[in-house]
């Protein structure tokens, strides 16, 4: 044993040294845009295109058709078909204009009873924050992959049996179990993501991989199939090519060296440079590596003043000023980014235009920002974090203050092409200011409670899906037809972001990624002391 240990180490001496590993300042800058992370980022955005379909499915399932005829009985509105509908309930032989067949007709959700479809959705999101809550802690916990893979399977699984469901109760149960096991995953992919891709490369590759293509696939997806079943059945296919690819790639290196686990985290460094092909002249020497990755480690935990695999859990989010005030203003941005973006998505029923046109249009917009923000971020350094979410809240803030003016002054039906506009448009500026909150979030807090902090903002992102459904039909809760009140909700929320994002956190493009909780107001102080003692 003793003989062959010491040839490995005469190999290891042997082999040629390596200038590489004498430039880098942090364990992120050995990360590099190869084979492997190309395949990391087509994982993320085919799983991307699962939680997204997922989570937009009552988009189009939920969609309500225009009942035109019921018995012996024509309707010239669908406000006069409601007024009768008592009836209609009764009879066999109803007519109706549809863009989609979804549960409202199959399950007969129409008119008084929409709401009962609207709970349903909201039953559902409450799935996804319970999902997020849970992975979350998960995640930080048992590694990244091992949970991904149980959160897509269990989506494939409860994905096909909703799609056999004879009643809407039981549709309901199916999809909210469903929607557990996709927050879940939707939670620890980005997290995944960000830690194993270079810090240059964030802000660029989070923006080219995102919803924002997906809601484009979905649109097609929905227009292919046209019937809420068959969709159902076509979106749990799609994790299949997500769990054969994630069954080849490895645990995030980042996670691994917060564990205290660096000579794991070394050969998953290593085996990625062999996936990328780096010839063995430019490869990193193993034992250099592996101090490197020590020391680090070893002066992270000393900073941090921290027990190596310490377990974290919720409340370590309120341990500093810093993470907590962080851990806030991204929960809020999440929340009121997506209730602005799913309120609009839940009434673009109500939007003049196809549903599969502005569907699609909201996916080109979307995507089209995502792409020309992220060559502007990877161009201008000027082009940060704080800087591209406050153009999309100011952009999408006077939209709405447009849209109210067009209600106040009566005149929507006259610049109905105009509001249709301004309301792609806006669910195009919200997703941008997502995926920057979603990049900031993970820059900002370390891998100790990376996932925690996420899943505490998916969490908030999930409530405000919760609450969407309903924002656009208040009158049915309070029995009066206030048009103006949605968008002055909407408003008010989309003012209080711009201003928190803008003024309580800090900017956090192309910093390093820490990995154990530092309370900063502290190290200074205790700087300052030994300063003084000398």
């Amino acid at each position: 044993m003793t003989s062959t240990r010491k040839s490995e180490n005469c190999d290891e001496e042997e082999k040629p040294p390596n200038d590489r590993i004498h430039n880098v300042i942090h364990s992120d800058d050995l990360l590099r845009m190869g084979r492997y992370s190309i395949l990391l980022c087509i994982f993320v955005e085919v799983a991307m295109l699962s939680q997204l379909s997922n989570t937009m499915l009552m988009v189009y399932a939920g969609a309500a058709p225009i009942i035109k005829s019921c018995g012996n009985m024509t309707f010239s509105s669908n406000e006069e078909a409601c007024s009768n509908y008592n009836y209609c309930k009764q009879q066999d032989d109803i007519t109706f204009e549809r863009q989609f067949y979804g549960i409202t007709e199959q399950f007969k959700l129409l008119c008084e009873d929409a709401k009962l479809e609207k709970m349903g959705t909201s039953i559902q999101m409450i799935g996804v924050m319970l999902g997020c809550l849970v992975f979350g802690q998960i995640g930080d916990l048992y590694g990244r992959k091992k949970p991904m893979m149980f959160c897509l399977c269990m989506c494939f699984v409860f994905g096909i049996w909703s799609a056999l469901s004879s009643d809407f109760k039981k549709f309901t149960i199916f999809r909210t179990i469903l929607c557990f096991f996709n927050g879940g995953q939707s939670t620890i992919s980005v997290v995944y993501m960000i830690e194993n891709i270079p810090k240059r490369s964030r802000g660029y590759i989070s923006t080219l991989i995102s919803y924002s293509p997906n809601v484009i696939l979905l649109g097609i997806l929905a227009f292919f199939f046209q019937q809420w079943d068959r969709l159902v059945l076509a979106i749990s296919f799609l994790t299949v090519p997500a769990i054969v690819i994630l069954a080849f790639l490895h645990e995030s290196p980042r996670w691994l060296m917060q564990k205290g686990k660096v000579s794991h985290a070394k050969k998953v460094f290593i085996s990625i440079e062999k996936f990328d092909g780096v010839p063995v002249s430019k490869s990193l020497n193993e034992v250099e590596l592996e101090i490197f990755l020590e020391n680090e480690h070893n002066k992270q935990v000393e900073d941090a003043n921290t027990k190596v695999g310490k377990q974290h859990s919720f409340w370590h989010l309120f341990k500093t000023r810093e993470i907590m005030t962080g851990t806030f203003v991204i929960a809020f941005t999440f929340f009121a980014t997506t209730l602005i973006n799913y309120s609009i998505m839940f009434n673009l029923g109500a939007v003049a235009g196809s549903i599969y046109m502005n569907s699609i249009l909201i996916g080109l917009l979307r995507y089209s920002i995502s792409l020309f923000s992220g060559f502007l971020d990877y161009k201008f350094e000027k082009f940060d974090r704080k800087m591209c979410h406050g153009i999309c809240s100011l952009l999408t803030i006077s939209i709405i203050i447009a849209i109210i003016g067009f209600c106040l002054t009566d005149t929507t039906s006259t610049f109905s092409s105009l509001i249709r506009v301004g309301v792609l448009l806006s669910c195009a500026m919200t997703s941008q200011a997502i995926i920057v909150a979603s990049i900031a979030s993970n820059e900002l807090m370390p891998t100790a409670i990376r996932s925690i902090s996420y899943s505490t903002a998916q969490l908030f992102s999930r409530f405000g899906i919760v609450v969407a459904p309903h924002v656009f039909h208040l009158n049915l809760y309070t029995g009066n037809d206030f048009p103006v009140l949605p968008y002055g909700i909407l408003l008010i929320i989309g003012l209080a972001d711009f201003l928190f994002f803008r003024f309580l956190i800090p900017e956090t493009k192309n910093k390093p990624l820490e990995d154990f909780i530092v309370n900063r107001r502290k190290t200074i102080l205790d700087e300052e002391e030994k300063e003084d003692e000398v």
